[in-house]
């Protein structure tokens, strides 16, 4: 994964756009005064609460070279199924539980934003995942930055899910549902359903089985370019299909969903090091035990 070096020759950013969780009062009063301060700089700031669901067309982020989030790891994945098609990168503001993505807690940001809106800090690419969802002629097309999961409807009853992996048939998993996650993605729900940990800067994805009928069904680390198509069986009831856990539709038996990797990325700007994902890591490991 690209990693771009910060230096000192960097052009400061100028047009910055903020996007807030509006149901913290912290990170609403913050968005306020740092429009106020960014405007009084001289820069130009837009501001917005963040969109649920499916996200807005992104004709406000025309012409920002940065966006703010503040919000938890949540109001990243939303902002940057927004930001990845434009190339805007994005540094987010912790006012969540964990803070994988985010860079900043609200505590630092007078310290330390001048420096990233300066020019110094680093780019993070991640990888995201592009899915298609097929029944008949209709076609429904989204990115994720997590995962993608089938999984199963209201029914407590496992599923039957056909898996192709480049055009060869892998297996039929009967589970209440598979997940593919992107690397970012795979300390989320794909851990908590006993799959493995990859270090961000991988662009493989992963494959996971939810809850398998069978001791066998396993996860399974694909080539970065691989195509994974997912088919429900007629004889399972229903299934959800869901992109970062945001964006859900109801998946019939028959459909189809193809995924791949997307040829946008998330960018993120970092000033800590690469190796803050382990610190991270671990404080959440210990946090589980």
């Amino acid at each position: 994964m690209k990693m771009t070096e910060g230096t000192a020759g960097r052009v400061p950013l100028t047009t910055i756009g903020i996007l807030y969780r509006d149901r913290s009062d912290a990170a609403i009063a913050l968005s306020e005064a740092l429009t106020e301060r960014l405007r009084t700089s001289g820069r130009r700031v837009w501001s917005a609460a963040l969109p649920k669901g499916e996200v807005e067309d992104g004709s406000r982020l025309a012409g920002t070279e940065v966006v703010l989030v503040l919000g938890g790891d949540g109001s990243i994945l939303t902002a940057a199924r927004m930001c990845a098609p434009l190339a805007i990168p994005i540094l987010g503001i912790n006012f969540g539980r964990v803070g994988f993505l985010t860079e900043l807690e609200p505590s630092e940001v007078d310290e330390k934003l001048p420096l990233y809106l300066g020019g110094d800090y680093w780019v993070d690419e991640r990888a995201m995942l592009q899915a298609e969802v097929g029944m008949g002629s209709a076609r429904q097309r989204f990115i994720a930055l997590n995962d993608v999961v089938m999984v199963r409807g209201a029914e407590p009853r496992v599923i039957r899910i056909k898996v192709w992996l480049d055009g060869h048939y892998y297996n039929t998993t009967v589970a209440d549902g598979v997940i593919v996650s992107t690397a970012t993605g795979s300390t989320a729900y794909n851990l908590a359903a006993g799959g493995p940990i990859l270090h961000p800067q991988v662009r493989s994805s992963v494959l996971t089985p939810i809850a398998p009928h069978l001791a066998a069904d396993r996860s399974l680390i694909l080539e970065p370019h691989a195509t994974i198509s997912l088919e429900l069986q007629p004889d399972s009831d229903g299934a959800i299909l869901s992109a970062d856990g945001q964006i859900n539709h109801e998946v019939s038996p028959g459909a189809q969903v193809t995924i791949t990797g997307n040829t946008h990325l998330t960018r993120f700007l970092r000033r800590r090091p690469p190796t803050h994902f382990y610190r991270i890591l671990a404080a959440k490991l210990r946090d589980t035990l």
